[in-house]
């Protein structure tokens, strides 16, 4: 899902917009109109022209900018991390709201001007106006720095579909992961940015009948145990968990990949016990694996598991085959039953 908010303004930047469209303004007037009448409706021409853009650049902030409501439980808890929900709902009401304050500064502004008599008059009322409307700005200072972020935020937010079915790869590192999504996907997969890490996830799509499936591999997050994990690592990870129907777990029975088998069973069970999603433990590497490896592994993890060799792809057709059999048909028949009830 890929998000594009408007361009937020800083308060010094929205009041330079603000003046600079005022100052622009020319009356349309004939030029023997006399002068307070001239002045008069020259500050009008520019109160509504200045106060209008300003108005319109508020709402863009207050109203472009996604709603927490409206997004997708993964996306709003990455944010809510990131920025804060309370603070982020609380800045763009407070914008939206300056929209009312602002349309009300000028219409203050436009009645008092029709009674003014002399320009003395006049001149105080546009400095009014600009005074009360620059304060303005000035009081949402911090609630324009803070959706400022947020906007910055949300463009590298990673594009993910939550609302596709989705499995999760995850692992030990080195236990074949990448090449495993890639031997399932059915185009290149693609490279992301994931938030409060320094790491990428891969997202490839496997192409069924009028739908997708979206597997994802996360190098560097789901490899490690939680305990070694700060808080807002742990909690941007368990974001996954809005977004896995099911977890593939990829165990490297030999001694190559750096990690024993005993610190990948304390990884298996930790991601167990974290997330919702059922995990599906699987063999790889079993082209260089001896009998003897294979059999610990499955005797360590319950029984026997599908086993692949994620290099060539072997086994990998028949893994993808068992995974949307057992776990995406279901959903996706019920699904049909629903719409067609609806």
């Amino acid at each position: 899902m890929r998000f594009n908010p408007p361009y937020i303004y800083t308060a010094a930047e929205l009041e330079e917009y603000f003046l600079g469209i005022y100052k622009a303004t020319e009356a349309k007037s004939p030029s023997v109109e006399p002068g307070v009448e001239r002045l008069r409706r020259l500050e009008a021409a520019r109160i509504r022209r200045a106060s209008k853009a300003l108005e319109e650049a508020l709402r863009s902030m207050a109203y472009s900018m996604p709603f927490l409501s409206d997004l997708h439980p993964f996306y709003r808890e990455l944010l809510d991390l990131a920025i804060g929900a309370a603070g982020y709902k609380h800045a763009l009401a407070r914008v939206g709201r300056a929209v009312r304050a602002v349309r009300a500064i000028s219409r203050e502004a436009l009645l008092a001007l029709k009674t003014a008599y002399d320009k003395d008059q006049i001149y105080r009322i546009r400095k009014s106006f600009i005074g009360r409307t620059i304060d303005l700005i000035d009081n949402l200072e911090d609630e324009l720095e803070l959706i400022k972020k947020a906007s910055v935020y949300i463009r590298k937010l990673p594009d993910i579909d939550p609302e596709l079915f989705t499995i999760v790869v995850s692992g030990a590192p080195n236990v074949g992961k990448s090449s495993l999504v890639g031997c399932m996907s059915t185009a290149k997969p693609k490279v992301a940015e994931y938030p409060f890490t320094t790491k990428q996830i891969h997202v490839g799509h496997i192409f069924l009948r009028g739908d997708r499936v979206q597997v994802i591999d996360t190098p560097g997050l789901l490899d490690r145990p939680f305990e070694e994990m700060n808080a807002i690592e742990r909690q941007a990870v368990l974001a996954l968990r809005h977004l896995a129907k099911v977890i593939i777990f990829v165990v490297d029975p030999t001694p190559h990949g750096g990690y024993s088998l005993e610190m990948q069973i304390r990884l298996y069970k930790n991601i167990k016990s974290s997330f919702d999603a059922p995990v599906v433990p699987v063999l790889n590497k079993i082209d260089i694996a001896s009998g003897d490896e294979i059999r610990r592994a499955e005797e360590a993890l319950g029984g026997e598991l599908p086993k692949i060799a994620a290099a060539r792809c072997e086994g990998v057709a028949e893994l993808t085959r068992q995974i949307l059999e057992k776990y995406y048909v279901p959903q996706a028949l019920e699904a049909l039953r629903a719409s067609r009830r609806a």
